[in-house]
């Protein structure tokens, strides 16, 4: 796929192939979103630039390569794509038909304001998050210079989970650049509550562990609410360990929470 679209339609390409629907509708903005980067000037002002089905251009093949095809354009607003119907999708289990379409993908500049929409929803959801809800208050400029800032080094980087044409889950790997702990970084997980139970958590941390082995990353760290027993769970399942406990490590709500410090071993 990469040698035949611009790098940019590569996530989309992704999110179709993950798709299970046979019609599949996304806003302007969902499909920025998925991609990471802005929809040319020309998507926006002519239909053709979505029925477009032949070279020089190359978009088309995100979606027509798996099969969909464009159906309906409503410029500057959204795009239904479908595909023919299949005979195996009506003996699709139907647990299969709720879940949610997502991909996993390094952030982008652009993305800045979606993730401090998605920590805010994150901190108002939960109490195992390290902000409360209102408590944190980061500028889209200041976001938008730190992601910058990760996309050049190979020690820390943000991965997001697109469902559904928004950032609904997060992983961040913080790395460090002394010479004697540059093979350990921290990791930090987070995901919507309508995502879960679907295998999105597990999904970033297999990228993480991916990205980690390619940056020569040996050790992955994490600290978890001793009461937060799902992601405890989800973490030993992926084979973190518990190393240590810290006591009254939060104060949440006026009670203290004691954390579990865990890690994993990557083979290199």
């Amino acid at each position: 796929m990469e040698n035949k679209i611009e790098k940019k339609y590569i996530p989309l390409a992704e999110y179709f192939s993950s798709a299970k629907g046979d019609k599949i509708q996304l806003s302007f903005t969902e499909i920025e979103t998925i991609m990471g980067h802005s929809l040319p000037n020309s998507s926006y002002l002519n239909k053709s630039w979505w029925k477009k089905t032949k070279p020089p251009l190359k978009h088309y093949l995100a979606w027509v390569e798996q099969g969909y095809y464009v159906t309906t354009i409503q410029p500057g607003y959204h795009v239904t794509f479908e595909k023919p119907s299949s005979s195996d999708n009506s003996d699709m289990d139907s647990s299969d038909k709720t879940m949610s379409t997502y991909i996993i993908r390094s952030i982008e500049t652009d993305d800045a304001r979606d993730l401090i929409k998605l920590f805010s929803t994150l901190d108002a959801e939960t109490d195992f998050m390290l902000y409360g809800e209102n408590e944190r208050d980061p500028s889209v400029q200041s976001l938008r210079k730190k992601i910058t800032s990760l996309r050049k080094n190979n020690s820390s980087s943000i991965l997001v989970a697109i469902v559904e044409g928004q950032i609904g889950g997060m992983l961040s790997i913080s790395g460090n650049t002394a010479p004697r702990a540059k093979h350990r970084a921290s990791i930090y997980l987070g995901v919507m509550q309508k995502f879960t139970n679907q295998g999105i958590g597990t999904a970033l941390l297999k990228e993480a562990e991916k990205w980690a082995l390619s940056n020569t990353i040996q050790r992955l760290e994490l600290s978890v609410c001793k009461s937060n027993t799902i992601a405890i769970n989800m973490y030993n399942k992926m084979g973190f360990e518990i190393d240590g406990e810290r006591q009254r490590s939060l104060k949440i709500n006026d009670q203290y929470e004691d954390e579990f410090y865990m890690s994993k071993l990557l083979d290199i």
